[in-house]
């Protein structure tokens, strides 16, 4: 009757949440998190005051599934008597993709896995980035809170399409332009500019 009860509680709580679950990045941490900085990739975890495990290994991946080591804090991790930070600065992080990160703590397996975009397409160029499917992103550096503008010509200097975010990203609608050569004009906020031609397959 007891655990019927609590698993009773337990549904009125999710309920009451509105079905809003946040997922913890493990028992021991209070939170970890990703950014890219420059050509690197910085990662951050802090543990909670008092936990405490025997050495962190960092692992990266490409999808998202199979690991590899890049990294090891050696010794005991953690602090017993307050909240403890520590930082490690991915090197060599895939280029134009998404990298994956977990941690491993020692005997208490691994974190919840992030994920960290990582673009390098120099401060004044893009990256067109085509799959199969035909989804088209166009990639390129960008500062916060920095406005784009992206404006399309097709080779007979028609303009054919035109784009607006705030990232460092624009995905082109899919079957919107056909194969062939195009002019890019990036326009951001800062009256700054970059253009350039790419090639639709």
């Amino acid at each position: 009757m007891m655990k019927l009860a609590k698993l009773l509680l337990l549904n009125l709580a999710i309920l009451w949440s509105g079905f809003s679950v946040i997922a913890q990045p493990h028992i021991l941490l209070q939170d970890f998190s990703g950014y890219q900085q420059d050509s690197k990739i910085t990662l951050r975890w802090t543990f909670r005051s008092g936990s405490l495990c025997e050495g962190t290994q960092i692992e990266r991946s490409a999808d998202g599934l199979t690991f590899n080591k890049i990294g090891e804090i050696p010794g005991i991790c953690g602090n017993p008597g307050s909240a403890f930070t520590y930082t490690f600065v991915d090197s060599f992080p895939n280029v134009n993709t998404v990298n994956y990160y977990r941690l491993e703590l020692g005997n208490f397996g691994f974190t919840s896995i992030i994920n960290v975009e990582f673009i390098k397409a120099g401060t004044s160029g893009f990256v067109v980035m085509s799959d199969n499917s035909g989804h088209t992103d166009i990639l390129f550096q960008n500062t916060a809170g920095r406005r784009t503008s992206a404006v399309i010509y097709n080779s007979s200097g028609k303009r054919v399409l035109e784009l607006e975010g705030s990232g460092s990203k624009i995905s082109l609608p899919s079957g919107k332009l056909a194969a062939g050569i195009y002019l890019l004009l990036l326009n951001f906020s800062d009256n700054t500019s970059v253009s350039g031609n790419f090639i639709l397959p």
